[in-house]
């Protein structure tokens, strides 16, 4: 691989102006999403936020795959929660039976197996929720609520933007000379 070559992953190359419009809408749905956290009192907003984060980044906002996201979120969340339950009350079978289904969850993700509830989106909630300093403290109702609060508020504006926006065929600046 050259020095010219970006690495694997690496998002393509956005024009600028593109890049700013969209980074304000980007600004906007956030803080709007911020907004009715607050009203709503959902603290655990930051649930929604990861769920937009994978939403967009992996698998690039198609809206087919905003359902699996959010059911393996909530799943990864459910899973979390039952480890952090058994902790919380010394409850070494709960603690255990928690393991055991976060194994079987990986190796559901691995082989392919059930992947509306075990998918990347699970693994990513389970590796989240289970930092020391969240299973010490979290809500984890309101960690389910903001995910899917996330997914009404940026499923239907970003559904919404992605219907005004326009495609390559009818975009006049990509129309051949």
């Amino acid at each position: 691989m050259s020095t010219l070559t970006p690495p694997p992953g690496t998002p393509p190359v956005v024009p600028l102006k593109t890049a700013l419009v969209i980074t304000a809408i980007a600004v906007a749905l956030i803080a709007g999403f911020v907004v009715i956290g607050a009203v709503l009192h959902v603290v655990p907003v930051y649930a929604g936020f990861l769920l937009l984060w994978y939403w967009t980044s992996v698998t690039h906002s198609d809206l087919r795959a905003l359902a699996p996201a959010v059911v393996g979120g909530v799943t990864g969340a459910g899973l979390s929660y039952l480890l952090q339950t058994g902790a919380a009350h010394g409850n070494v079978p709960l603690i255990l039976a928690a393991l055991g289904l976060m194994v079987v969850a990986l190796f559901l993700v691995i082989s392919g197996r059930l992947p509306l509830f075990c998918n990347a989106a699970t693994m990513l909630y389970v590796t989240v929720f289970n930092a020391p300093v969240i299973q010490q403290g979290e809500d984890f109702r309101g960690v389910i609520i903001a995910t899917v609060l996330g997914m009404v508020w940026f499923g239907v504006c970003i559904g919404g933007l992605s219907r005004l926006a326009p495609t390559p065929a009818s975009d006049p600046a990509s129309a051949p000379a």
